[in-house]
């Protein structure tokens, strides 16, 4: 997929995170930051990667794998963080902002509480701001890349922004999720059109229901969307993690050169039907 610098993966300890962490490294990236506030799961994703990269035959002993324990509702943990991988590793080429959570409250917005919408938001949407601003600071001071395959120059950045289909439809017991989603969407229309001239490159996905940690929290929910797959997506299956990681090295390498305020819908025909 032409991704041959040095990438960024918020939510990196599990789901989609973790799956494009480990696609990074497939398709043969310099290196890897790995950022969660996880530090258990992390520590061990970190592992895998590192064994992924000695069973490789290509570069095993130049890619730099780093993890960074960090809460990205926290503006001060993000910029640290980045700062110090920005210095690891010389340059940032693509972030994947995949950090995130989900809360579906039993009765959806009269059960609400002001307490689970400001999390929400704060990390999905504030969160996915924070890192995004305090990477294209670092990206914006940088030489565009040049490609593996053909050596032309690239981009000085690529940014994917892991939204959901509920950025585009409503999603039952989710008001707050499905606000913060929608939120993303709009934040990537936005700054792809600020940063676009400047050789910056902004996406965003929407998967739709993929077989996560985070889908699996809660039973209710998880009977309620096994029926909405039976019924609404057009595959009928639920994706897998992997699937979405290969639409985001699509969108973060240079066979997408072209590519920027888009939304990539990686749903099985789910929003096709609706």
């Amino acid at each position: 997929m032409d991704v041959p610098g040095f990438a960024v993966v918020t939510g990196a300890a599990s789901g989609i995170g973790r799956a494009s962490a480990r696609a990074f490294i497939r398709e043969g990236c310099a290196g890897i930051a790995l950022l969660d506030i996880n530090e258990e799961p992390l520590n061990k994703v970190k592992a895998e990667i590192e064994d992924m990269i000695k069973e490789s035959e290509v570069n095993k002993n130049d890619v730099k794998v780093v993890a960074h324990r960090v809460d990205v509702s926290q503006e001060d943990q993000v910029q640290q963080a980045i700062s110090e991988v920005a210095q690891s590793f010389g340059r940032i080429d693509y972030l994947v902002n995949a950090a995130g959570i989900s809360i579906f409250p039993d009765e959806g917005l009269a059960s609400s509480s002001v307490e689970d919408w400001n999390r929400t938001l704060n990390i999905n949407l504030s969160g996915s701001f924070f890192v995004l601003r305090a990477t294209a600071q670092i990206m914006l001071k940088q030489e565009p890349i040049l490609s593996s395959i053909d050596n032309r120059p690239l981009q000085r950045g690529s940014v994917i922004n892991v939204a959901s289909v509920y950025g585009v439809v409503g999603c039952f017991q989710a008001t707050a999720y499905t606000a913060s989603k929608h939120g993303i969407v709009g934040m990537t229309r936005s700054v792809s059109a600020d940063l676009a001239e400047s050789g910056l490159r902004i996406n965003a996905i929407c998967p739709g229901v993929v077989d996560t940690p985070m889908l699996n929290e809660k039973l209710s929910i998880l009977k309620l969307t096994s029926d909405l797959v039976k019924t609404f997506v057009s595959m009928r299956r639920w994706a897998q993690a992997s699937e979405i990681a290969d639409a985001v090295m699509y969108l973060a390498g240079g066979r997408s050169s072209y590519v920027t305020g888009t939304t990539l819908m990686v749903d099985g025909g789910f929003t096709s039907v609706k």
